[in-house]
Order: structure tokens, then C-alpha cells, then sequence
């Protein structure tokens, strides 16, 4: 929904410079994150694709396919989506809500264009990975559902078309792609929580949008007692999912937890009252865990890798005012919206850092720069 629009390259560019595993990925065997799989220094490293705000509008549409193509030709083992398989102004379509466009024009090819169900487009997109994807919801998918802009004539509500998207995309203990893999979901209220382990890293994936987590505002975002109902009922079970998922990655013994959720909770640009409960969980998680912690979310649309989450000192350890970085907790963001690549994220058992990455730009969807003028 928000975006960036420069990434900290500083602070990226040894990191973008780490070489991305070639190979077929042997790797150690998934599990859904109930515990007792050990990792040791012996496993073989492995890497998973970070992508999400892909496709957004025509542009989006166009380019998208050479992503998922770059993606299926990599050795990444499985993708993690971090939300927004559309832009924020296109409309909800959902079916049966999608009008009947076969009533003015016939061709279903050509009607189904003109007005898709965007969740079951997605869909589709997905199902042309060749490996299992990971998905997790955005806000331009729900959150934003209820914004005139997003209706299309039609009268949108974010809870229906969250409840229609997690009958739709989260059927079972199947991930999509191609090819599965088993996670554990929290429940059938929220099933688009999931937890699942590979080697020595335990996985977390949380519905935590932007447009500040759902908490409506009773204007742009909605009806705000719908709104804030909601956020309360989720922003609890993304708590205790949390505090369950860094509990079974101590009882497996992991080197590392990923958390991987859409809203980007440091962006600069947008309103971030309701994430402070997440941040809390996220320091008190992290602080406790022996570990390395990467988060990886969406939302901002430009690539960078930081340490953005700190503690809650008035005076840091340095003696200066502000607070201390948790430094074990590195974050990364994902390309996305006009920025159509993608990032591999290597997991080394070997390397006490756990964690490194890699962009990929790919060649289709770089821009014809202009120079300046004169």
C-alpha cells in the first residue's frame, strides 16, 4: 500500500553481495513447526525466494510473469509471499460479488478480463510456481476493501473479503505452488497463520497488513467498531501465535526464526499506532531467543536489509539518548508495486549470522533511465 522510494544501499550492498546457493537444494526436510527436528552445523544450506505487491495494475500484469519465471529457474527452495497480489485502487472483485460481465459482453475470455476475480487471479499466478509459495495476506487484498476507490460500483467490505480469501487460498495444511509442502496452521479462524521448519530455522507467518493493521478509522478505512473489532480478535491471535512459534523454535533447538508478515511497521510515511503490540512481541521473543531472528515483510516496494526494531532504553549503551538496536533481529524488505524482482535469502547453518541475501533484477523489467536534462 505504502511505498519507499530509496532503498538504504549503504547498509545492503555486503549484504547484496553474498553469493546465492547454486545447485539442486537437497536441503533438510520440512516440517510444520510442531517441534523436534534439530538442525546441526551439518545440514546443508538452503535458500527461499522473497516476493510480494506483485502484480500492481497493467504495468504489474505485464512484467510479473518474468518474476515467478526468474524465480522457478533459481535453486530457491520454496517462496515466501508477503502480501498484495494487487494494487490498493484496483477493485475487490470477488466472486459472487464479481457483476455478471457476460451480460454485456459475451466472450468469457474477454469478460473475465475485463472484470477478474482477483483472488482466484492470483490463484492462478501462484499455481505457475514450480515450488511451494508461502502466502500471506496484504492489505489491498481486505484491509483496503472497504475504500470507495476499491469498490468498482459494487459495495466492498474488508471482512468478507478476508473471510472469502482465506476459504479460497487457505483450504488445508498445503502450501500453494506446483508442489507442497505441510504447515501447521493456528486455526480455522485464522488459518492464514501458518508455522513451518526446513534445517535449523523455524518459520512464522502472520496476517499483519498495513494501513495500520486494520484498525479502521471510521473514513477511508471503514466502518470503524467493524475495523477495530476485528484488528483486536487478530492482533490477539498474532500474539499467541508468536509466543507459540519462538516457543516450538527453542524446543526444536533452531539457530534461527523468520517471521514473515506484509506491513512494513517502520515506514516512515505511514500511520503506526497498532503495531506497537507486534513490536513488543517481536523484542520480547528476540531478546529471549539465543538465535538469529530475520523479519521479512512488504509494503514499502523497495529492497533493503536494516535493524530497525530496538529496545525501550531512554539512554542507549552508549550513554547517548535513544534507545539500543536488538541487534540479533535483522529486517528485510522486499521489491515490489514498479520494482518487479525479487530476493533470495540464504540460511547457512555454518554461517553464525544464519541469515544472507541476494537481489535478483530481473533483465525484462529494468526501466529505460533518463538521463538529465541538457
Amino acid at each position: 500500500m505504502t511505498r519507499r522510494t530509496a532503498a538504504l544501499v549503504g547498509a545492503t550492498s555486503a549484504l547484496a553481495a553474498t553469493a546465492l546457493l547454486t545447485g539442486t537444494l537437497p536441503g533438510p526436510a520440512f516440517a510444520d513447526g510442531r517441534g523436534g527436528q534439530r538442525g546441526g552445523d551439518r545440514d546443508p544450506a538452503f535458500s527461499f525466494a522473497l516476493v510480494g505487491d506483485m502484480p500492481y495494475g497493467d504495468v504489474g500484469r505485464a512484467r510479473y510473469p518474468a518474476v515467478i519465471q526468474d524465480v522457478n529457474r533459481s535453486r530457491a527452495g520454496f517462496t515466501v509471499f508477503v502480501g498484495d497480489t494487487k494494487n490498493g485502487s484496483e477493485p475487490c472483485y470477488a466472486d459472487p460479488h464479481t457483476p455478471d460481465p457476460t451480460a454485456v459482453t459475451p466472450d468469457r475470455a474477454v469478460a473475465d478480463a475485463a472484470h477478474p476475480d482477483v483472488y482466484n487471479s492470483a490463484l492462478r499466478l501462484f499455481a505457475s510456481y514450480q515450488r511451494p509459495v508461502v502466502y500471506l495476506p496484504g492489505d489491498n487484498e481486505w484491509t483496503d476493501c472497504d475504500r470507495p476507490s476499491t469498490d468498482g460500483g459494487l459495495v466492498s467490505d474488508s471482512n468478507d473479503r478476508l473471510a472469502y480469501l482465506r476459504r479460497l487460498s487457505y483450504r488445508d495444511d498445503q502450501t500453494l505452488g506446483r508442489r507442497t509442502f505441510t504447515v501447521r496452521r493456528q486455526s480455522a479462524a485464522y488459518p492464514e497463520n501458518v508455522r513451518w521448519s526446513r534445517g535449523p530455522v523455524t518459520f512464522i507467518g502472520l496476517n499483519v497488513p498495513g494501513s495500520d493493521n486494520n484498525y479502521a478509522d471510521g473514513a477511508k478505512n471503514g466502518p470503524a467498531a467493524q475495523g477495530q473489532a476485528e484488528y483486536a480478535a487478530r492482533n490477539a491471535a498474532n500474539l499467541r501465535w508468536l509466543k507459540e512459534g519462538f516457543a516450538a523454535a527453542r524446543d526444536a533447538g533452531s539457530k534461527g526464526v523468520v517471521v514473515a508478515m506484509q506491513a512494513d511497521m517502520w515506514d516512515p510515511t505511514a500511520t503506526l499506532t497498532h503495531y506497537a503490540d507486534t513490536k513488543r512481541a517481536l523484542f520480547t521473543e528476540s531478546t529471549a531467543f539465543a538465535g538469529q531472528v530475520l523479519l521479512v515483510n512488504g509494503d514499502s516496494h523497495s529492497f533493503e536489509v536494516d535493524k530497525p526494531l530496538t529496545d525501550y532504553a531512554t539512554t542507549n549503551a552508549g550513554g547517548k539518548p535513544g534507545p539500543n538496536v536488538v541487534e540479533n533481529v535483522t529486517r528485510a524488505t522486499g521489491f515490489g508495486e514498479f520494482q518487479q524482482h525479487w530476493v533470495s535469502v540464504t540460511i547457512d547453518p555454518a554461517d553464525p549470522m544464519v541469515f544472507s541475501f541476494q537481489q535478483h533484477l530481473v533483465a525484462a523489467n529494468l526501466p529505460t533511465y533518463t538521463p538529465p536534462a541538457g
